[in-house]
């Protein structure tokens, strides 16, 4: 293989753009999406509490549509896993160990099922 596995990879592939994505998310000072408990931000990278960026709309998924709780807005769908990794809507603050046990993985969300459907008749 003559090409890096860094070229594959959606979100290294623009790394200014992500850098500034995370710098922006990182800015916000959000609790944890996923457990709802504060990040502490001045922890290194690789430790299990220290802060991460988690898509609401996984990059493998891209095509899905899914509500960002945290941001309160819509996420996705995406015409391609580049524009869902570098998309600020699709972004969200989480604790390294809690993002790395969500993976790929579709996390119902109660806002989702609290939202009213409003129809054009009453039947």
């Amino acid at each position: 293989m003559g090409a890096s596995m860094a070229a594959y990879n959606p979100r290294v592939r623009n790394g200014n753009a992500r850098r500034k994505l995370i710098a922006w998310l990182k800015a916000q000072s959000f609790p944890c999406a996923l457990c709802g408990k504060p990040i502490n931000y001045g922890l290194p990278a690789k430790h299990p509490d220290s802060f991460e960026c988690d898509e609401v709309v996984p990059v493998s998924r891209y095509w899905l549509r899914l509500y960002n709780a945290q941001q309160q807005c819509w996420a996705g769908p995406y015409a391609t896993a580049e524009q869902a990794a570098l998309a600020r809507g699709n972004v969200q603050a989480s604790h390294r160990k809690c993002n790395l046990e969500k993976s790929n993985k579709i996390i119902s969300n109660e806002n989702q099922s609290e939202k009213v459907i409003f129809r054009s008749r009453q039947w």
